[in-house]
């Protein structure tokens, strides 16, 4: 069967390319790949794409680690967002190249018999949505498919999309059955195999960046976090993880890779150190390669043998998971961490050569019954230990404890659409958390602590 893949468009008010790949779209790519499918990737969010370059008339600017700005198109304000004051935008491909890449398969008769597109993030489901539309519109008698992280956390609004099919299931197991249930063969036994290794292949030039998911999941328990529900804690084989890191690193001539894991360090001695240890044997660092952790560590779990792993596997973003310094809430939220915890953490990243330059520490700002000054304290804490404070502004996604908790159910209130659980438009709509001047004061001062921390010895990152 010929299947179209599409990784669609980010509809925000604000988005940058951090290392994204549409990870969860090329692992069911493999699976496709291996069961004989003829493929075909869109890929929205692909800042490298030759096409955009063209259609630009220059080549794409990313940063030293492959991060970079999407191109962007300010749209009609959704009537849910027409009291917040912010530019709604469209991010990545230009409409009329998608458009033409849609019109480039029909001219070569390369016509699919599904159209699979994913989604992310439930604030971004306008992606979906319009992609969906225009695919159905150039290919009529194709069967499209949604799925992804909207598909599953929103399953009722999803169905709305206009796609002919919804796959509300996350588990790649259970995304097959979903798949051969509704005519499309799978080879035998897929759903019975652990195989994170995306389909980069897809991809016919160059990129900023690579991704990779070495396991999926997450054991603990966080109040604010869809994860353990959406996926069972896996690993894929270290050695596996690493062939393919060699293979992708070689064929795209790209040097940063991103490993995206929400808990890289579980079972760290059979698993993360055995990463490093192949980074290491397989001389990556010496050929310019630099990696990147980018979804957080946990401090609990981090050894100084990890740390002096990292650093001579060429370990160049280390984000740390924080996300708040009161004890009270650490506790409530699934006692992930204590500040024990992080500054230990940082204490062994210091001693292991580790400067500001590689590690910032992730803080949320309007968690649940937060307070302002809490939220400024943990500035002057990083501010003391000379490590940069990130910003995560904390939406509740529904299934987790926290949507419950802001909501009083699992549903959304009538009325409220998934555009403002947007982290950035959410205290705009949700009175009881944090006022937009108290959060815009918040940023104000987290730019402040940052341009300190950098100048600070003349330190520039």
């Amino acid at each position: 069967m010929k299947i179209l893949l599409i990784n669609p468009w980010i509809y925000d008010v604000a988005s940058y390319d951090y290392w994204l790949k549409p990870l969860g779209l090329l692992m069911l790519a493999r699976n496709l790949d291996d069961s004989g499918h003829d493929l075909h990737l869109i890929d929205c969010l692909d800042r490298n794409d030759p096409e955009i370059e063209s259609w630009r008339g220059k080549k794409t600017k990313s940063k030293w680690n492959g991060t970079g700005k999407f191109e962007d198109s300010v749209i009609d304000k959704p009537l849910p967002l027409s009291h917040v004051p912010r530019y709604f935008k469209r991010y990545g491909l230009p409409m009329p190249l998608f458009k033409k890449k849609l019109r480039n398969l029909k001219e070569k008769n390369w016509n699919p018999d599904y159209i699979f597109v994913t989604s992310a993030m439930t604030y971004w489901y306008p992606g979906s949505f319009e992609a969906i539309k225009l695919a159905k519109e150039a290919f009529p008698y194709a069967k499209s498919v949604l799925g992804g992280n909207y598909a599953n956390l929103l399953p009722i609004h999803s169905e709305k999309s206009g796609a002919d099919l919804v796959c509300h299931e996350s588990r790649m197991e259970d995304v097959i059955k979903f798949l051969r249930s509704n005519g499309i063969p799978m080879k035998k036994d897929l759903e019975d195999k652990v195989n994170l290794i995306p389909l980069y292949d897809l991809y016919q030039h160059h990129t900023s960046h690579i991704v990779f998911l070495t396991s999926l999941g997450c054991p603990y328990n966080c109040t604010y976090c869809a994860t353990p529900f959406l996926q069972n804690f896996t690993q894929e084989d270290p050695l596996k993880i690493i062939d393919a890191v060699e293979k992708y690193t070689q064929m795209f001539a790209v040097k940063s890779v991103a490993f995206f894991d929400d808990a890289i360090l579980i079972n760290r001695e059979k698993h993360f150190d055995r990463i490093l240890k192949e980074i290491i044997k397989r001389k990556l660092p010496e050929k310019g390669i630099m990696f990147h952790i980018p979804n957080g560590i946990h401090c609990k779990l981090l050894t100084e043998e990890t740390a002096l792993l990292m650093k001579a596997a060429n370990v160049r973003t280390i984000k740390v998971a924080l996300e708040t310094i009161d004890p009270v809430l650490q506790k409530v939220t699934g006692a992930k961490v204590t500040n024990a915890d992080f500054f230990r953490a940082i204490d062994i990243l210091k001693r292991s050569g580790f400067t500001k330059r590689e590690v910032s520490a992730f803080v949320m700002i309007n968690l649940p019954n937060q307070t302002f000054s809490g939220a400024i304290k943990v500035h002057d804490i990083c501010k003391e230990l000379d490590i940069i404070p990130e910003i995560n502004e904390y939406t509740p996604i529904p299934g987790t404890k926290d949507f419950e908790n802001v909501f009083g159910s699992q549903e959304l209130p009538e009325g409220f659409d998934p555009l403002q659980l947007n982290n950035t438009i959410l205290s705009f709509s949700w009175k009881e958390g944090m006022s937009p001047d108290e959060i815009e004061a918040i940023k104000t001062y987290n730019k402040k602590t940052v341009l300190e921390i950098k100048n600070k010895k003349g330190v520039e990152r």
